[in-house]
């Protein structure tokens, strides 16, 4: 009996073909969790390694100061999962996350 019900109920779950599946799992790219700030500390302004939690958006109108003079900051401030590659990034020569520090560094 045990058998058949979970026959029906597998019968009524819709099946999702792989491509529709894909689709629906993509990051939500306004979900909440956190961000890092990983540029350089710019006195009075904004701290390297400020956490800032919830969205990419609360995050940018916390850190509004310091993009306000310093436009470059908004690059360096990272979610959560993209938070090792770029700290890694921000450290090899060459790499955009690398120049935007530099240039931050040189007026801080």
């Amino acid at each position: 009996m045990a058998k058949t019900q979970s026959n029906s109920m597998a019968a009524d779950t819709p099946q999702i073909s792989g491509a529709a599946s894909a689709r629906t799992r993509k990051p939500d790219r306004a979900a909440a969790g956190f961000f890092c700030y990983i540029g350089p500390s710019i006195g009075g302004l904004i701290r390297h390694g400020a956490i800032y939690r919830g969205t990419r958006r609360a995050a940018l109108t916390a850190a509004a100061a310091a993009i306000e003079q310093y436009p470059l900051v908004k690059t360096l401030i990272v979610s959560g999962d993209k938070l090792p590659e770029a700290r890694l990034k921000a450290k090899r020569p060459g790499s955009a996350l690398h120049q935007n520090y530099q240039r931050l560094a040189g007026k801080a």
